[in-house]
Protein backbone atom coordinates (compact mmCIF):
# COMPACT_ATOMS: atom_id res chain seq x y z
CA UNK A 1 0.00 0.00 0.00
CA UNK A 2 3.06 2.28 0.72
CA UNK A 3 4.66 2.09 -2.33
CA UNK A 4 1.46 1.91 -4.46
CA UNK A 5 1.33 5.64 -2.93
CA UNK A 6 4.54 6.54 -3.48
CA UNK A 7 4.66 5.65 -6.81
CA UNK A 8 1.18 7.44 -7.58
CA UNK A 9 2.20 10.81 -6.00
CA UNK A 10 6.23 10.65 -7.83
CA UNK A 11 3.62 10.41 -10.89
CA UNK A 12 1.33 13.35 -10.04
CA UNK A 13 4.94 15.41 -9.60
CA UNK A 14 6.05 14.22 -12.39
CA UNK A 15 3.53 15.72 -14.00
CA UNK A 16 3.67 19.55 -12.38
CA UNK A 17 7.53 18.86 -13.28
CA UNK A 18 7.05 18.30 -17.27
CA UNK A 19 3.96 20.72 -17.51
CA UNK A 20 5.93 23.57 -15.36
CA UNK A 21 8.97 23.35 -17.13
CA UNK A 22 7.32 23.98 -20.52
CA UNK A 23 4.94 27.29 -19.11
CA UNK A 24 8.32 28.30 -17.91
CA UNK A 25 9.82 28.62 -21.18
CA UNK A 26 7.01 29.52 -23.42
CA UNK A 27 5.10 31.97 -21.03
CA UNK A 28 4.44 35.72 -22.06
CA UNK A 29 8.14 37.55 -20.95
CA UNK A 30 5.89 40.82 -20.88
CA UNK A 31 1.88 41.93 -20.96
CA UNK A 32 0.01 40.09 -23.59
CA UNK A 33 -3.19 41.33 -24.84
CA UNK A 34 -6.98 41.90 -23.40
CA UNK A 35 -7.39 42.04 -19.30
CA UNK A 36 -3.47 40.67 -18.89
CA UNK A 37 -1.64 44.16 -18.06
CA UNK A 38 -4.78 45.05 -15.71
CA UNK A 39 -4.18 42.11 -13.51
CA UNK A 40 -0.47 42.39 -14.05
CA UNK A 41 -1.10 46.21 -12.75
CA UNK A 42 -3.44 45.31 -9.82
CA UNK A 43 -1.04 42.84 -8.56
CA UNK A 44 2.06 44.68 -8.74
CA UNK A 45 0.45 47.17 -6.40
CA UNK A 46 -2.59 45.83 -5.10
CA UNK A 47 -5.50 47.73 -7.01
CA UNK A 48 -9.13 46.72 -8.03
CA UNK A 49 -9.40 45.73 -10.74
CA UNK A 50 -12.47 45.26 -13.08
CA UNK A 51 -15.76 43.96 -11.25
CA UNK A 52 -16.17 41.89 -9.79
CA UNK A 53 -12.68 41.85 -8.84
CA UNK A 54 -10.11 39.13 -8.08
CA UNK A 55 -8.99 40.12 -4.33
CA UNK A 56 -7.25 36.37 -4.23
CA UNK A 57 -5.42 36.46 -7.31
CA UNK A 58 -4.41 40.07 -6.72
CA UNK A 59 -3.27 39.11 -3.10
CA UNK A 60 -1.24 36.27 -4.14
CA UNK A 61 0.45 38.10 -7.62
CA UNK A 62 1.72 40.54 -5.18
CA UNK A 63 3.43 38.23 -3.50
CA UNK A 64 5.39 36.60 -6.43
CA UNK A 65 5.29 40.33 -8.01
CA UNK A 66 7.29 41.41 -4.69
CA UNK A 67 9.94 38.35 -5.53
CA UNK A 68 10.59 39.71 -8.88
CA UNK A 69 11.16 43.41 -7.54
CA UNK A 70 13.52 41.16 -5.00
CA UNK A 71 15.62 39.28 -8.23
CA UNK A 72 15.56 42.52 -10.82
CA UNK A 73 15.39 46.17 -11.60
CA UNK A 74 13.59 45.36 -14.88
CA UNK A 75 10.16 46.23 -14.80
CA UNK A 76 9.24 43.01 -17.40
CA UNK A 77 10.18 41.01 -14.67
CA UNK A 78 7.69 42.04 -12.85
CA UNK A 79 4.77 40.60 -15.74
CA UNK A 80 7.22 37.44 -16.24
CA UNK A 81 6.50 36.79 -12.54
CA UNK A 82 2.70 36.90 -12.49
CA UNK A 83 2.56 34.99 -16.11
CA UNK A 84 4.87 32.45 -14.10
CA UNK A 85 2.25 32.34 -11.56
CA UNK A 86 -0.28 31.29 -13.89
CA UNK A 87 2.28 28.23 -15.24
CA UNK A 88 2.66 27.40 -11.38
CA UNK A 89 -1.24 27.19 -10.76
CA UNK A 90 -1.67 24.91 -14.22
CA UNK A 91 0.95 22.99 -13.36
CA UNK A 92 -0.25 22.18 -10.07
CA UNK A 93 -3.64 22.07 -12.15
CA UNK A 94 -2.20 19.23 -14.06
CA UNK A 95 -0.94 16.92 -11.15
CA UNK A 96 -4.70 17.52 -9.42
CA UNK A 97 -6.06 15.75 -12.80
CA UNK A 98 -3.02 12.88 -12.57
CA UNK A 99 -4.18 12.06 -9.15
CA UNK A 100 -8.25 12.31 -9.65
CA UNK A 101 -8.09 9.83 -12.33
CA UNK A 102 -5.89 7.59 -10.31
CA UNK A 103 -8.26 7.71 -7.83
CA UNK A 104 -10.73 6.87 -10.08
CA UNK A 105 -9.37 4.23 -11.76
CA UNK A 106 -8.74 2.86 -8.24
CA UNK A 107 -12.22 2.73 -7.43
CA UNK A 108 -13.29 1.23 -10.55
CA UNK A 109 -10.04 -1.72 -10.08
CA UNK A 110 -10.59 -2.18 -6.67
CA UNK A 111 -13.01 -0.70 -4.78
CA UNK A 112 -12.37 1.55 -1.65
CA UNK A 113 -10.90 -1.31 0.82
CA UNK A 114 -9.12 -3.99 -2.06
CA UNK A 115 -5.79 -3.89 -2.69
CA UNK A 116 -4.19 -3.12 -6.32
CA UNK A 117 -1.68 -5.57 -7.98
CA UNK A 118 1.73 -4.44 -8.83
CA UNK A 119 0.86 -4.00 -12.44
CA UNK A 120 -2.87 -2.39 -12.02
CA UNK A 121 -0.44 0.42 -9.58
CA UNK A 122 1.66 1.12 -12.91
CA UNK A 123 -1.28 0.91 -15.22
CA UNK A 124 -3.42 3.58 -13.06
CA UNK A 125 0.15 5.43 -12.21
CA UNK A 126 0.78 5.56 -16.44
CA UNK A 127 -2.86 6.40 -16.60
CA UNK A 128 -2.51 9.36 -14.64
CA UNK A 129 0.38 10.51 -16.08
CA UNK A 130 -1.53 10.69 -19.72
CA UNK A 131 -4.45 12.79 -18.28
CA UNK A 132 -2.00 15.20 -16.79
CA UNK A 133 -0.32 15.86 -19.42
CA UNK A 134 -3.01 15.51 -22.16
CA UNK A 135 -5.17 18.61 -19.36
CA UNK A 136 -1.82 20.55 -19.26
CA UNK A 137 -1.16 20.55 -22.96
CA UNK A 138 -4.71 20.75 -24.09
CA UNK A 139 -5.48 24.00 -26.40
CA UNK A 140 -7.39 26.26 -24.11
CA UNK A 141 -5.46 25.19 -20.38
CA UNK A 142 -2.07 26.06 -21.72
CA UNK A 143 -3.28 29.04 -23.59
CA UNK A 144 -4.60 30.43 -20.20
CA UNK A 145 -1.17 28.70 -18.44
CA UNK A 146 1.82 31.74 -20.06
CA UNK A 147 -0.38 34.95 -19.14
CA UNK A 148 -1.37 36.95 -16.31
CA UNK A 149 -4.72 36.25 -16.55
CA UNK A 150 -7.41 34.63 -13.51
CA UNK A 151 -8.65 31.64 -15.56
CA UNK A 152 -5.43 29.83 -14.90
CA UNK A 153 -5.60 30.03 -11.32
CA UNK A 154 -9.93 29.30 -11.20
CA UNK A 155 -8.71 26.33 -13.47
CA UNK A 156 -6.56 25.09 -10.39
CA UNK A 157 -9.26 25.95 -7.85
CA UNK A 158 -11.66 24.35 -9.64
CA UNK A 159 -9.38 20.84 -9.55
CA UNK A 160 -8.54 21.73 -6.64
CA UNK A 161 -12.37 21.45 -5.25
CA UNK A 162 -12.73 18.22 -7.70
CA UNK A 163 -10.05 16.53 -6.06
CA UNK A 164 -10.90 16.92 -2.54
CA UNK A 165 -14.03 15.90 -3.42
CA UNK A 166 -12.90 12.33 -5.06
CA UNK A 167 -10.95 12.12 -2.09
CA UNK A 168 -13.92 11.87 0.10
CA UNK A 169 -15.47 9.77 -2.06
CA UNK A 170 -13.09 7.18 -2.44
CA UNK A 171 -12.72 6.74 1.20
CA UNK A 172 -15.27 4.59 3.77
CA UNK A 173 -17.96 6.31 4.43
CA UNK A 174 -17.19 7.35 8.05
CA UNK A 175 -18.71 10.92 9.43
CA UNK A 176 -14.63 11.98 10.11
CA UNK A 177 -13.77 11.62 6.48
CA UNK A 178 -16.65 14.23 5.74
CA UNK A 179 -13.99 16.83 6.55
CA UNK A 180 -12.77 16.57 3.06
CA UNK A 181 -16.57 18.06 1.92
CA UNK A 182 -16.06 20.83 4.46
CA UNK A 183 -12.66 21.54 2.60
CA UNK A 184 -14.31 21.44 -0.91
CA UNK A 185 -16.42 24.09 0.15
CA UNK A 186 -13.92 26.23 1.81
CA UNK A 187 -11.62 25.74 -1.56
CA UNK A 188 -15.02 26.89 -3.34
CA UNK A 189 -15.18 29.95 -1.14
CA UNK A 190 -11.60 30.95 -1.73
CA UNK A 191 -12.03 31.08 -5.76
CA UNK A 192 -14.91 33.47 -5.30
CA UNK A 193 -12.16 35.56 -4.83
CA UNK A 194 -10.34 34.55 -8.22
CA UNK A 195 -13.44 33.64 -10.03
CA UNK A 196 -16.84 31.96 -10.19
CA UNK A 197 -16.21 29.15 -12.04
CA UNK A 198 -15.35 26.40 -9.29
CA UNK A 199 -19.09 27.38 -8.16
CA UNK A 200 -19.84 25.08 -10.79
CA UNK A 201 -18.62 22.09 -9.33
CA UNK A 202 -21.18 21.69 -6.85
CA UNK A 203 -24.04 19.94 -8.55
CA UNK A 204 -20.91 17.22 -9.23
CA UNK A 205 -20.38 17.54 -5.26
CA UNK A 206 -23.79 16.50 -4.86
CA UNK A 207 -23.70 13.41 -7.01
CA UNK A 208 -21.14 12.43 -5.21
CA UNK A 209 -22.54 12.79 -1.99
CA UNK A 210 -25.48 10.71 -3.64
CA UNK A 211 -23.85 7.97 -5.11
CA UNK A 212 -21.82 7.36 -1.41
CA UNK A 213 -24.60 7.78 1.58
CA UNK A 214 -27.59 6.15 -0.74
CA UNK A 215 -27.18 2.43 -2.18
CA UNK A 216 -30.00 2.36 -4.64
CA UNK A 217 -29.71 4.89 -7.29
CA UNK A 218 -32.07 5.85 -9.68
CA UNK A 219 -32.58 8.49 -12.75
CA UNK A 220 -35.28 10.44 -10.57
CA UNK A 221 -32.39 10.60 -7.19
CA UNK A 222 -29.64 11.49 -9.35
CA UNK A 223 -31.42 14.43 -11.29
CA UNK A 224 -32.62 15.52 -7.24
CA UNK A 225 -28.56 15.39 -6.80
CA UNK A 226 -28.14 17.45 -9.66
CA UNK A 227 -30.64 20.03 -8.39
CA UNK A 228 -29.64 20.52 -4.90
CA UNK A 229 -26.40 21.18 -6.89
CA UNK A 230 -27.61 23.80 -8.79
CA UNK A 231 -29.55 25.28 -5.85
CA UNK A 232 -26.16 25.19 -3.68
CA UNK A 233 -24.83 27.72 -6.34
CA UNK A 234 -28.13 30.14 -6.18
CA UNK A 235 -27.76 29.65 -2.29
CA UNK A 236 -24.09 30.62 -2.26
CA UNK A 237 -25.05 34.13 -5.55
CA UNK A 238 -27.95 34.75 -3.25
CA UNK A 239 -26.78 34.59 0.29
CA UNK A 240 -23.15 35.20 0.64
CA UNK A 241 -21.62 36.90 -2.22
CA UNK A 242 -24.63 39.32 -2.99
CA UNK A 243 -26.97 38.66 0.80
CA UNK A 244 -24.01 39.80 2.96
CA UNK A 245 -22.52 42.87 1.19
CA UNK A 246 -27.09 43.61 1.42
CA UNK A 247 -27.27 43.24 4.98
CA UNK A 248 -24.03 45.27 5.09
CA UNK A 249 -25.55 47.98 3.32
CA UNK A 250 -28.75 47.92 5.46
CA UNK A 251 -26.69 47.87 8.44
CA UNK A 252 -24.42 51.01 7.00
CA UNK A 253 -27.45 53.06 6.77
CA UNK A 254 -28.42 52.34 9.99
CA UNK A 255 -25.53 53.02 11.80
CA UNK A 256 -25.01 56.35 9.85
CA UNK A 257 -27.98 57.88 9.13
CA UNK A 258 -29.72 56.94 12.08
CA UNK A 259 -27.80 56.67 14.92
CA UNK A 260 -24.74 58.66 13.68
CA UNK A 261 -21.79 56.62 13.86
CA UNK A 262 -19.34 57.05 11.41
CA UNK A 263 -18.67 54.94 7.79
CA UNK A 264 -18.01 51.59 7.97
CA UNK A 265 -19.44 50.94 11.65
CA UNK A 266 -22.59 49.08 9.80
CA UNK A 267 -19.63 46.01 9.79
CA UNK A 268 -19.82 45.51 13.66
CA UNK A 269 -23.74 44.03 13.45
CA UNK A 270 -23.71 42.57 9.97
CA UNK A 271 -20.71 40.01 11.95
CA UNK A 272 -22.79 39.87 15.00
CA UNK A 273 -25.90 38.76 12.33
CA UNK A 274 -24.03 36.40 11.02
CA UNK A 275 -22.44 34.80 13.48
CA UNK A 276 -25.38 34.51 15.50
CA UNK A 277 -27.20 32.76 12.96
CA UNK A 278 -23.83 30.35 12.35
CA UNK A 279 -24.24 29.84 16.25
CA UNK A 280 -28.10 29.19 16.51
CA UNK A 281 -27.62 26.48 13.76
CA UNK A 282 -25.08 24.91 14.70
CA UNK A 283 -26.84 24.60 18.62
CA UNK A 284 -29.83 23.26 16.85
CA UNK A 285 -27.93 20.85 14.79
CA UNK A 286 -26.33 19.49 18.15
CA UNK A 287 -29.70 19.41 19.93
CA UNK A 288 -31.24 17.73 17.10
CA UNK A 289 -28.07 15.62 16.67
CA UNK A 290 -28.18 16.10 13.30
CA UNK A 291 -24.92 15.93 11.26
CA UNK A 292 -26.26 16.88 8.06
CA UNK A 293 -27.71 20.28 9.47
CA UNK A 294 -24.41 20.94 11.66
CA UNK A 295 -22.36 20.25 7.80
CA UNK A 296 -24.31 22.37 5.65
CA UNK A 297 -23.78 25.03 8.63
CA UNK A 298 -20.10 24.70 8.86
CA UNK A 299 -19.93 24.31 4.89
CA UNK A 300 -22.10 28.40 5.08
CA UNK A 301 -19.58 29.45 7.44
CA UNK A 302 -16.95 28.47 5.75
CA UNK A 303 -17.93 29.76 2.49
CA UNK A 304 -18.52 33.40 4.52
CA UNK A 305 -14.99 33.34 6.44
CA UNK A 306 -13.18 32.59 3.06
CA UNK A 307 -15.98 35.15 0.79
CA UNK A 308 -14.44 38.16 3.44
CA UNK A 309 -11.88 38.55 1.34
CA UNK A 310 -13.62 40.55 -0.88
CA UNK A 311 -12.75 43.60 2.03
CA UNK A 312 -9.30 44.02 0.50
CA UNK A 313 -10.97 44.97 -2.61
CA UNK A 314 -12.94 48.22 -0.28
CA UNK A 315 -9.61 48.68 1.62
CA UNK A 316 -7.95 49.49 -1.27
CA UNK A 317 -10.32 50.97 -2.92
CA UNK A 318 -10.57 53.96 -0.37
CA UNK A 319 -7.10 54.22 -0.62
CA UNK A 320 -7.63 55.59 -4.07
CA UNK A 321 -5.11 53.86 -6.13
CA UNK A 322 -4.42 54.54 -9.96
CA UNK A 323 -6.14 51.88 -11.34
CA UNK A 324 -9.76 51.89 -9.02
CA UNK A 325 -12.59 50.10 -10.80
CA UNK A 326 -16.19 51.65 -9.69
CA UNK A 327 -14.02 53.06 -6.77
CA UNK A 328 -15.93 50.23 -4.55
CA UNK A 329 -15.15 52.53 -1.13
CA UNK A 330 -18.47 51.12 0.58
CA UNK A 331 -21.22 48.55 0.98
CA UNK A 332 -23.76 50.59 -0.89
CA UNK A 333 -21.24 50.71 -4.30
CA UNK A 334 -19.89 47.41 -3.46
CA UNK A 335 -22.97 45.60 -4.56
CA UNK A 336 -23.11 46.87 -8.39
CA UNK A 337 -19.56 45.64 -8.11
CA UNK A 338 -20.10 42.56 -7.33
CA UNK A 339 -23.22 42.33 -9.11
CA UNK A 340 -21.03 43.47 -12.51
CA UNK A 341 -24.02 46.08 -13.05
CA UNK A 342 -21.97 47.92 -15.34
CA UNK A 343 -22.42 45.15 -18.37
CA UNK A 344 -25.42 45.03 -18.66
CA UNK A 345 -28.03 42.19 -19.32
CA UNK A 346 -28.30 39.76 -22.13
CA UNK A 347 -31.86 37.97 -22.46
CA UNK A 348 -31.01 34.55 -22.45
CA UNK A 349 -34.13 32.59 -21.68
CA UNK A 350 -36.72 35.36 -22.51
CA UNK A 351 -36.67 39.11 -23.39
CA UNK A 352 -36.51 41.30 -26.37
CA UNK A 353 -36.23 39.66 -29.88
CA UNK A 354 -34.12 41.40 -32.40
CA UNK A 355 -36.18 39.91 -35.62
CA UNK A 356 -40.11 40.65 -35.41
CA UNK A 357 -38.66 44.51 -34.98
CA UNK A 358 -36.84 44.39 -37.96
CA UNK A 359 -38.54 46.48 -40.79
CA UNK A 360 -37.14 44.93 -44.41
CA UNK A 361 -37.85 47.33 -46.82
CA UNK A 362 -38.69 45.86 -50.19
CA UNK A 363 -36.80 46.06 -52.95
CA UNK A 364 -37.31 48.17 -55.68
CA UNK A 365 -37.19 46.68 -59.57
CA UNK A 366 -35.01 48.86 -62.06
CA UNK A 367 -37.00 49.80 -65.03
CA UNK A 368 -35.00 50.77 -68.12
CA UNK A 369 -35.97 53.91 -70.15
Amino acid sequence: MGSSNLLHKIAGWLVFAIALTVYYFSAERTGSLWDCGEFILGAYKLQVVHPPGAPFFVLVGRLFTWVATLVSDNPENIAFSVNLMSGICTALTAALVCWITIMLGRLALAGRSNELQSGQDIALAGAGIVAGLATAFSTSIWFSAVEGEVYAMSTFFTALTLWSTVKWYSLPNNPQHDRWLLLTVYVAGLSIGVHLLSLLTFPALALFYYFKKYKNHTFLGMAAAAAVGVLLIVATQKLIIVGIPMLWSKMELLMVNSFGLPFHTGLIPTLLIVAGIIVGLLRYAHIKENSAIQNLTIGAALLAISFSIIGVVVIRANTNPPVNMNAPTDAMRLIPYINREQYGERALLRGPNLTPNLSIPKSKTATAG
